[in-house]
């Protein structure tokens, strides 16, 4: 007989503080639908993109927005997971990330391929299409846009090739790629150190950037069940 897991779902989301007119009441209506929707999953506990170190911050921010004394800035955990914590009644949110120190930026890998190899930097980012916020479209849309299989996976492709730029002892874009593996590792380890019961859903509320990679490691892994997230949004 199959044991029943833990679930978590990986909701990748856009960096909202960089879209001021997120604070019209179209959108803020818009924000306000998202939440309805990801609540049918019934999350136990909600994980963000956010360093320990920062924790006491925020969940001080979050007592202050639950007793009515704090205004939602204009930021994708507040936004969102503020909303959807009140929502299900939780206590606090939990922090998965880590920004540790790089052996090079990302755009410096960039800046090195455009000048040595610019024929494969082409190639690596020809299929890749960012989705926009525009105006004819909702926060809803927008999210399952960001949450389409093809668009994490092809995010994960880009950053996969960037391991070929460099040559032989000289490996460029590993020099950027060991700290981005180590961090998606290290967000992976800390969402599975939240489950506690196989009971547990958590939802994971991170940069659409991070949602394939997190996501093939919660897979391999097999310690939980990964729930899609477009089942959510429709």
């Amino acid at each position: 007989m199959k044991q029943d897991k833990a679930k978590i779902l990986i909701l990748g989301t856009f960096h909202m503080s960089e879209y001021e007119e997120l604070h019209s009441e179209k959108r803020q209506t818009e924000i306000q639908e998202l939440v309805l929707k990801i609540a049918r999953f019934q999350p136990t506990k909600i994980a963000v993109e956010m360093v320990p170190k920062d924790s006491g911050y925020f969940n001080e921010k979050y007592d202050q927005y639950k007793s009515g004394s704090q205004n939602l800035e204009m930021n994708e955990i507040f936004q969102v997971a503020f909303r959807l914590d009140v929502e299900m009644g939780h206590e606090q949110i939990y922090p998965t990330d880590w920004m540790g120190d790089a052996d090079m930026h990302y755009s410096e890998v960039e800046s090195w391929g455009r000048e040595n190899q610019p024929e494969l930097l082409k190639e690596i980012y020809e299929d890749l299409f960012i989705p926009e916020l525009t105006d004819s479209k909702s926060i809803v849309d927008y999210y399952k846009e960001l949450n389409d299989p093809v668009f994490i996976n092809a995010i994960h492709k880009m950053y996969v090739n960037l391991a070929r730029l460099g040559d032989f002892d000289n490996y460029i874009g590993m020099n950027w790629l060991s700290w981005w593996y180590k961090r998606n590792l290290i967000m992976f380890s800390n969402l599975t150190r939240l489950i506690e019961s196989e009971e547990e859903r958590i939802l994971f509320l991170v940069g659409s950037s991070h949602s394939s990679i997190v996501t093939k490691f919660l897979e391999e892994s097999e310690v939980c069940e990964v729930v899609q997230p477009l089942r959510v949004l429709s």
